[in-house]
């Protein structure tokens, strides 16, 4: 492979003279060549950058210079393949190991360097086939990013690593952190090697070793966790780890029917709807919700929904229909929201945290990913408050614990019905590829 980097201080890549690199260069593996941009001007001043467009501080590198040392380092390559192009910049695509493995593959790449403001976008536009940023930072010079690119690169090209399987088995080659390494004494300091990395069998070594990484990511990576390739044995572990952290915590929701608004944004007491009390109650058992109420002032409208309760918990429908009769246990009538929370409170020893749900709620908004990890760190009871109508009053979103994030499709419109929207949120909150741990019933 050769790697060609296009940088105003070459100076700064002394270092890939050194260990691995230095020796891969030395012995034919990997060939680098470090350019000044500078090179490629054509003023006496050697001029590389110049003001923005539009106004602004700072400067920005130029085209012209560019342009000709990009072109003039591809024409080394083989005919009919074109060099991956890739500039450095805090805006680009974050470099990981899968992008490493990639760019191992090309025959030649070519890494610009970025500085000041940034370059010109023609540049970019025209030439880079990628833009990569090594993190959410920013450096002085595209310089660093390169080097730490071109190291990522070239110990996986073949003979670089004195082991092939230590490229393998590194912190991210499976989207995983990597297991903690051990050498001799055994014991220095009181500290002492793991007893299974000492008593020599392999298969229990690995297995210790695949725990580690796994528990390693899920503390301090677990974004990574996502991209991962778990087996049985790993979601197992996971959730192990997983149940020895989080505190027990409870989910209840809430169906008010009063106060919510109107059409016309006016206070309103709404009726009750069969799909309304059949298709929460049915998500609310599926997700192993702890209670859901239904909170209406109106005695003849609680009479009603009794009457409905009694008839599949046991009625005819008992009988007819049992699955539906585990999902209506779960449901309670009551007259208002403060009748609610004393129940709540009496039940699991403290007043629950009241979450507020609407398409019109736009300030103070958690998300359904913050909330999550709150009642998992935290535990406790938490009431989830649905309104019927045109929404929950003010008042009642206003004395909520937490606002959650109205649920938006791919264009905007939000005007699901409170039974879609209910079962999004709980799947938001507590659903998973299994059943989640903390959430008690």
């Amino acid at each position: 492979m050769r790697i060609d980097i296009l940088t105003l201080f070459p100076e700064m890549f002394a270092p890939l003279d050194a260990s691995m690199i230095g020796r891969a260069r030395q012995s034919g593996a990997v060939e680098i060549r470090v350019t000044n941009i500078r090179d490629y001007t054509t003023d006496k001043h050697q001029t590389t950058d110049d003001r923005l467009y539009g106004g602004g501080a700072g400067m920005v590198l130029k085209p012209e210079p560019l342009f000709a040392a990009v072109e003039d380092a591809a024409r080394s390559a083989a005919a009919g393949r074109q060099p991956r192009v890739v500039v450095t910049a805090p805006g680009g695509r974050p470099y990981d190991q899968r992008l490493a493995e990639e760019l191992a593959q090309e025959e030649q790449l070519i890494l610009i360097c970025g500085h000041y403001e940034g370059i010109d976008q023609r540049v970019i536009d025209a030439l880079a086939t990628d833009v990569v940023s090594l993190g959410d930072f920013v450096l002085t010079g595209g310089e660093i990013a390169a080097m730490a690119i071109a190291d990522s690169v070239c110990r996986l090209l073949p003979g670089v690593l004195g082991d092939a399987r230590a490229a393998e088995e590194e912190s991210f080659s499976e989207n995983l952190l990597e297991y903690p390494q051990y050498t001799r004494p055994p014991v220095f300091r009181g500290m002492e090697v793991p007893a299974v990395l000492q008593g020599g069998d392999h298969a229990k070594i690995a297995a210790w070793r695949r725990q580690q990484s796994l528990t390693r990511t899920y503390h301090l990576r677990p974004d990574l966790l996502q991209k991962a390739p778990l087996s049985a044995a790993d979601a197992a572990w996971l959730g192990q780890l997983r149940q020895a952290e989080e505190k027990p915590f409870r989910l209840y929701a809430a169906l008010l029917h009063w106060p919510v608004y109107d059409k016309k944004h006016r206070i309103i007491n709404t009726s009750l709807t069969n799909l309304d009390l059949h298709d929460i109650a049915r998500a609310a058992a599926t997700y192993a919700l702890s209670g859901y109420y239904l909170a209406q002032p109106i005695e003849s409208q609680r009479q009603l929904m009794q009457e409905l309760l009694d008839h599949w918990q046991s009625g005819f429908g008992a009988a007819y229909n049992p699955d539906r009769t585990q999902a209506l246990s779960l449901v309670r009538i009551l007259p208002q929201l403060e009748d609610i929370v004393a129940e709540i409170a009496a039940e699991s020893g403290a007043a629950p945290r009241l979450i507020a749900t609407g398409a019109g709620i736009d300030e103070k908004i958690t998300t359904c990913a913050a909330l999550r990890g709150t009642m998992q760190r935290e535990g406790g009871s938490y009431l989830l408050l649905f309104g019927t109508g045109w929404g929950l009053s003010r008042e009642i979103i206003s004395a909520a614990d937490f606002r959650l994030q109205p649920i938006f499709g791919r264009e905007g419109y939000n005007h699901l019905s409170v039974r879609s929207a209910a079962a999004i949120y709980f799947d938001r909150l507590l659903g998973g590829d299994g059943p989640i741990s903390g959430a008690a019933r």
